[in-house]
């Protein structure tokens, strides 16, 4: 990570340790990425916070810092869910919806998870998001019609590419080699330049140990989720699942 990363990670930390300090009845960040969650909730006491996107499976969301027993329902955060209706022959994607919005010189960390279905996107936005989405008539040159009167449909769902393969060891370069089908040289370049983040958080470690269901990136391969590890084969390796985020 750069120096500007850094920095903003430690003003991020700083941020919700003061809210925690303080210890005000309720205090919301803006939108979150799931790095920036893991990070900070090392910070913070079980029982004093939550994360909430708009919806059970959102990977942006907003933190809310309490004091123990004040948790808050997902109706008090400040969060918006847009709804955009488009002739389903049309394809909109997730970068569309967001260059407009961010075109309308909306900051990214009013923007949460941007949900693409056909013939319809469900985007949680907060603040200044919120008053550019519901004005939009068009996402790219599609005509669309917007509202946020409806609730999250719950009829996403993220579609993934399987792979599958054979690992002698559950080790981070291993299992990054059997995702990307890169050379064993090449996937330990990618983790010791920091290419790659395991649950989230930049990992260096090539030999790190991987799990089922951790979830991990490379830069410009992807993000992927260790569905099943089993074993071992008659030959002593472990039989690996891998999905990619599509």
């Amino acid at each position: 990570m750069d120096a500007r990363g850094q920095d903003a990670d430690r003003i991020l930390l700083a941020h919700v340790e003061d809210l925690a300090r303080r210890g005000a009845y309720r205090s919301f960040t803006a939108f979150l990425d799931m790095r920036q969650y893991t990070l900070v909730r090392s910070v913070l006491r079980e029982g004093t916070y939550r994360f909430f996107g708009g919806y059970p499976e959102a990977q942006r969301g907003i933190l809310c810092v309490f004091p123990q027993d004040c948790e808050p329902a997902d109706a008090e955060y400040p969060i918006t869910c847009l709804t955009f209706t488009h002739p389903a022959q049309f394809t909109l994607s997730h970068r569309d919806v967001l260059g407009s919005l961010m075109a309308q010189q909306v900051q990214r960390d009013t923007v949460g998870d941007i949900l693409v279905t056909p013939g319809k996107i469900q985007c949680f936005v907060t603040g200044a998001a919120a008053s550019v989405g519901i004005g939009l008539t068009r996402i790219g040159r599609v005509g669309v019609k917007v509202t946020d009167a409806l609730p999250y449909a719950g009829d996403f769902v993220q579609e993934v590419r399987e792979c599958t393969g054979t690992v002698s060891t559950p080790r981070l370069d291993a299992v990054v080699r059997c995702a990307v089908s890169l050379g064993r040289g090449a996937c330990l370049e990618l983790i010791r330049a920091g290419a790659v983040s395991l649950n989230y958080l930049e990992c260096l470690a090539p030999d790190k140990q991987v799990q089922a269901g951790d979830v991990f990136s490379v830069r410009g391969h992807g993000k992927f989720r260790v569905r099943e590890i089993t074993g071992p084969t008659k030959k002593g390796r472990l039989h690996i699942v891998i999905e990619q985020f599509l």
